[in-house]
């Protein structure tokens, strides 16, 4: 899985155990795509704080993600969902109107 993805996962599953300042300089990094300067800037630090701090926190996130696994159980329930819906798919084609009904609940199961 690519690193950027995975920690992104990590703060949408995660962030909102991290402090305000964490939480907005991980985000203006991997969501708003600003560079460590113009974070600095806007949090008032210097680019190698922002540095360290993003390497902080995203060891941190990493911790989190040891103990509870929710990354880990929500790719393996995406991966679940979309393995079912290929299936139901190789049914549907065929005609089977009880797995088309099927299919569409399955859609409906929030992220």
């Amino acid at each position: 899985m690519d690193r950027i993805y995975y920690i992104t996962l990590l703060i949408d599953i995660y962030g909102e155990l991290l402090t305000d300042k964490q939480r907005a300089v991980m985000t203006a990094y991997y969501f708003d795509d600003y560079s460590l300067n113009e974070i600095g800037t806007e949090q008032g630090i210097t680019r190698q704080a922002v540095q360290d701090m993003i390497k902080r926190t995203e060891k941190l996130l990493e911790h989190y993600e040891q103990k509870l696994m929710l990354v880990e159980k929500h790719i393996k329930r995406k991966s679940c969902i979309e393995a079912a819906l290929k299936l139901i798919d190789e049914g549907a084609n065929k005609g089977t109107d009880p797995l088309k009904a099927v299919r569409k609940l399955l859609l409906e199961i929030p992220d």
